[in-house]
């Protein structure tokens, strides 16, 4: 006697075949791929890894500065998120924002800091620039500071110095230590 099909015996057989075709190809990628290369290693001590973030810090639902990267890596352990290719805009209405670059950073919003290294540098509204190895923007008195040498650039002035502590809100700038200046192409004491 032959059996006849109906419908509830067409979508078992479909729901079956669908299971081994779905079975066998996950079977060949896996051989392909394998499994480390299906995802992206991350090191021992990173709990969340992000690509093409943006953080932005506001008062009282005023922005105070952004900062865009184009990878993090936050390690829980010590509440510090490393960052690649920073970019900081502290926004200022009154006299332009100030833009910061930076090879490398940590963002440490416990403690309220940010840390940049490699190829520092900082850039007002303006076009003034300031140049460094190292620099930190402590939220708590916005103050960015440095102990490295320093190469700023304004106006027709180039001066030079190992450490720094620039108000971002008043503008001021203070170099600490092996002050030297040139002006027009001119040495200054």
């Amino acid at each position: 006697m032959m059996r006849q099909i109906t419908t509830r015996n067409l979508i078992i057989l479909i729901v079956i075949l669908s299971i081994v075709w779905l079975t066998l190809r996950v079977l060949r990628d896996d051989r392909v791929m394998g499994p480390d290369d299906a995802l992206e290693l991350i090191s021992e001590n990173v709990d969340l890894t992000l690509k093409n973030i943006s953080y932005t810090k506001n008062r009282a639902g005023e922005p105070l500065w952004t900062l865009v990267a184009d990878s993090a890596a936050h390690s829980m352990e010590d509440g510090i998120t490393r960052i690649q290719n920073v970019r900081m805009i502290f926004f200022d209405q009154e006299d332009g924002d100030i833009e910061l670059t930076a090879d490398f950073g940590n963002l440490m919003p416990e403690i309220r800091k940010v840390t940049v290294s490699s190829n520092v540098v900082v850039t007002s509204a303006s076009g003034n620039t300031l140049q460094t190895d190292y620099l930190e923007y402590d939220e708590t008195g916005n103050i960015l500071q440095t102990d490295s040498k320093v190469k700023i650039n304004f106006d027709q002035i180039v001066a030079t110095g190992k450490g720094l502590q620039m108000d971002v809100i008043e503008r001021t700038l203070v170099l600490l230590n092996d002050v030297k200046a040139q002006v027009g192409g001119i040495d200054n004491f």
